[in-house]
């Protein structure tokens, strides 16, 4: 254990300790807004401790805990909650790159989500990323549960609604992606994703209109996919082309001797 430890201090930089620090500060502090939220809404303890150590995602246990709340059936709550969870999906192509490809991938699966990947963006190389993703899903995977039990216990004294809690994830996720935002295509992309979820908020059901948002990969996805083919058709005219000119400059030749013959 204590090799793991030298590994990552010698692998990450200062500011990746600082950063998991502060990110860690709003876990705890949103952690007891889903722990009171979830007290007032009359769930019993072990139920919001098992759901914040299995799901382990913030987005989808305040959706599911909002529509049960809002009298919903439990059946519509896990489905709105794995809708909302199904970012996680572009997540994992996102780690894809730096994950090991062995049982460890299988473990530190479970911790994907926001915080996670945002932390390993900040880090250069890939064995940076993997450790940066590493402290960040540990400081969750004990952190989230604890302070969810902590706000199941203070639910009747901490006013959630009051207090804004549920807005410091976004706050902080945005200054940890600043940086890639430095790419045009990215903020492009990142902009029409805004117009999206802001549009849809009113209409969908909570949750809803920010993960539909990501519809707009789709749409890039089938882009790069035409633009790809239409390079490739490119690719074989030309070698096609190219191909063929020797055959039809030694036909040409032919001809032209077949005349000086015929000429003499």
């Amino acid at each position: 254990m204590s090799s793991v430890f030298r590994t990552i201090d010698r692998v990450l930089p200062g500011s990746t300790y600082r950063d998991v620090a502060i990110v860690t500060v709003t876990i705890i502090a949103v952690a007891l807004s889903y722990g009171a939220i979830s007290a007032v809404s009359g769930f019993p303890w072990w139920q919001t401790l098992l759901l914040a150590m299995f799901a382990l995602g913030g987005a989808a246990e305040f959706t599911f805990v909002g529509v049960i709340a809002a009298g919903g059936a439990p059946i519509l709550a896990v489905l709105a909650g794995l809708l909302v969870n199904s970012r996680n999906f572009a997540f994992g192509v996102a780690v894809g790159p730096f994950f090991p490809q062995d049982w460890r991938a299988l473990i530190a699966a479970h911790w994907i989500n926001d915080e996670s990947i945002a932390i390993s963006r900040t880090v250069g190389n890939d064995r940076a990323r993997w450790h940066a993703f590493l402290l960040m899903g540990a400081a969750i995977a004990l952190m989230w549960p604890s302070g969810a039990m902590v706000g199941q216990w203070l639910g009747s004294v901490i006013d959630a609604d009051l207090l804004g809690l549920d807005a410091a994830f976004p706050i902080i996720l945005f200054c940890l992606i600043r940086g890639d935002l430095k790419s045009r295509s990215t903020r492009s992309l990142t902009v029409v994703g805004i117009f999206i979820a802001v549009l849809l908020t009113p209409i969908l059901p909570l949750g809803l209109g920010t993960v539909t948002s990501l519809s707009v990969f789709v749409f890039v996805a089938a882009g790069w996919s035409i633009r790809a083919v239409i390079r490739k058709r490119r690719g074989s005219t030309a070698q096609s082309a190219a191909s063929a000119g020797p055959a039809q400059a030694d036909e040409s030749d032919v001809i032209d001797l077949d005349r000086q013959e015929g000429s003499r």
